[in-house]
């Protein structure tokens, strides 16, 4: 007994202590966003508050350097990023999962394997084909590389819920007179819901962060999203205002925060569906 209130005594401190590693930076980047340039190199750093800073420092993100901007156009490329890669990647799941056909783990293997291609390879072809197809420096110019970097991991994730699901549902459906379309529309995605929650999230965090790419596609001011928008606070011929950086990063994290916590409970379970192919 002594020995199980041990063990669940370290279990709880190494929680608390992982708690503490993971939350700190987010802490430090919430107060420094609260302070003037001079007071970010102060020591003793102080606690006290400036309702006045507080809102300058936010006004001066938002509306003078425009990440009221960068931050809708972020929503909507990953907003339309992961509706269409959720109608492409949905009808493709379902296949791998119930279709027969000669080497389908294979062909599921090399799509998984597409996800670890590195950005930096692809950027430039990307970048040719959307100036051939007149849609560089545009929003859908972004939207199409994203959904392609998308796919890969998102038709990993729905193949393992699939899985899960007993086959005889679709032979019961397709014995009651069920085309393999409205099974999917009727049977299967009522039931996958949960996966479609989970591949969502991994390919939102992936759109939300992405720069590479973007840095290439995008040119103009007004199409920015909030990484292109953030690396223009760094600069040479000024020196970094950290108040400043620090309350874009705080703009950058909160959408994605806010949307990640009310869908946390997929997470584990996305992980797991896609590990166990």
């Amino acid at each position: 007994m002594i020995t199980r209130r041990i063990e669940r005594a370290f279990a709880y401190l190494l929680l608390v202590l992982i708690g503490i590693i993971g939350f700190a930076p987010f802490v430090v980047i919430l107060l420094l966003s609260t302070k003037a340039r001079i007071e970010i190199l102060q020591v003793p750093p102080t606690l006290d508050f400036d309702i006045d800073q507080i809102v300058s420092n936010y006004r001066n993100v938002l509306i003078d350097r425009g990440f009221l901007g960068y931050t809708l156009n972020s929503i909507v490329v990953t907003t339309l990023t992961v509706i269409v890669a959720l109608l492409v990647a949905t009808p493709a799941a379902y296949a791998f999962s119930r279709i027969p056909f000669r080497r389908r783990d294979g062909w599921a293997n090399t799509v998984l394997s597409l996800r670890f291609m590195p950005a930096v390879a692809v950027a430039i072809p990307i970048l040719l084909m959307m100036r051939f197809l007149d849609l560089d420096d545009t929003l859908p110019g972004l939207v199409i590389p994203y959904v392609a970097f998308s796919l890969p991991l998102v038709i990993w994730i729905l193949i393992g819920f699939f899985d899960e699901i007993p086959r005889e549902l679709d032979d019961a459906a397709m014995v009651d007179g069920c085309s393999r379309f409205r099974v999917l529309t009727s049977v299967m995605l009522p039931l996958v819901r949960p996966g479609l929650i989970v591949s969502s999230i991994f390919a939102a965090i992936f759109i939300w962060n992405e720069f590479l790419v973007g840095m290439y596609i995008v040119n103009s001011q007004s199409l920015k999203t909030i990484p292109l928008g953030a690396a223009g606070l760094i600069s040479a011929q000024r020196p970094i205002d950290w108040n400043v950086a620090a309350t874009v990063g705080v703009v950058t994290i909160i959408p994605i925060f806010v949307f990640s916590l009310f869908v946390q409970r997929y997470i584990v379970r996305g992980i797991t569906a896609g590990a166990v192919k």
